[in-house]
């Protein structure tokens, strides 16, 4: 069997759309349905069946996939261990990071690698914590930095650090001068920013004030915002109130733009995750990134590594 048509195969699998397909893999629509064609001809099967613009696969396509990922994983293998042979450490590497992770972590990781492995070609992928697992799950990222466990049989999660959530105030805002909330319920009292539901941030807060017998019901809740940076720079701008991660905040309150204020009896820890798929062949490069992350967090997140290399 022709790996090209393989390869064509297995998207289409995924995808269930030709045009998707010929999207995500840089061919032309009919050169898609001319490869799926001429591979069931060479199998003698139909593979795929069109129920409107709905793409069905066969029982027979159910059994190939299977097989074809072995395929082409073992051809990549076989790149990974020639390479190893070489004693080469390059190529192009896909990461992918939650908000926090990959605005405010993976950027400094993967500078400080590029330092040392020059040849190395890192992208970075965005997304939500679901989105991230999906796209590992799928291969089209090999890692992913988290900030919540999925369930998958394929997932390994490996705990890369911890953060800490900090209520965050303006400046001249009257918690600001003490620094220390006494009353949990005072929360309740002041304009409160929230992130977007979904938000991995918005989560860790609502649980622990749930645990506080809070809900955002009871929050005086004056705005709603997307991400972290908007929320930060509306914190600056006087607007209200929120909680957000420290490693986000950290200039802003060395600077005095921003001002954190303990909460006794809130607790606001999470933890950061290195997902992978273990159903998947990993590059040199991925290898040798991980050992990286491993060993490698910067003097600057140290306060908040996890107790678990």
């Amino acid at each position: 069997m022709d790996l090209r048509k393989l390869e064509v195969f297995c998207k289409l699998m995924e995808t269930r759309s030709f045009s998707r397909t010929a999207e995500e893999i840089s061919l032309r629509q009919p050169t898609v349905s001319g490869h799926i064609k001429t591979l069931e001809e060479e199998i003698g099967i139909r593979l795929f069946d069109r129920d409107g613009r709905e793409v069905l696969p066969t029982s027979a396509a159910e059994v190939l996939y299977g097989y074809a990922l072995r395929i082409l994983d073992l051809r990549t293998e076989a790149g990974y261990a020639l390479e190893q042979f070489m004693g080469r450490v390059g190529g192009q590497l896909k990461i992918g990071g939650s908000t926090i992770p990959g605005g405010y972590i993976l950027p400094i990781l993967m500078g400080k690698f590029h330092q040392r492995y020059q040849e190395a070609f890192l992208s970075l992928v965005l997304d939500d914590t679901k989105g991230i697992v999906e796209r590992v799950l799928s291969g089209e990222i090999e890692i992913g930095v988290v900030g919540a466990e999925i369930g998958h049989e394929n997932l390994e999660y490996r705990l890369l650090l911890q953060d800490e959530l900090v209520l965050t105030v303006p400046p001249d805002h009257p918690w600001a001068a003490t620094g220390v909330l006494l009353d949990v319920r005072d929360l309740t009292k002041t304009p409160f920013i929230l992130r977007e539901p979904g938000s991995g941030t918005r989560t860790t807060m609502l649980n622990a004030l749930k645990r506080l017998n809070i809900g955002v019901q009871d929050l005086n809740v004056i705005a709603e915002m997307g991400s972290t940076e908007a929320v930060r720079q509306a914190v600056k701008a006087g607007l209200g109130v929120s909680i957000l991660s420290k490693i986000a905040v950290t200039d802003e309150i060395t600077f005095n733009l921003i001002k954190a204020v303990e909460v006794p009896g809130l607790n606001l820890k999470r933890q950061f995750y290195i997902v992978i798929n273990n159903k998947r062949t990993r590059s040199p490069l991925c290898q040798v990134f991980l050992g990286y992350l491993g060993k490698n967090i910067p003097e600057s997140l140290q306060l908040q590594r996890g107790k678990h290399e």
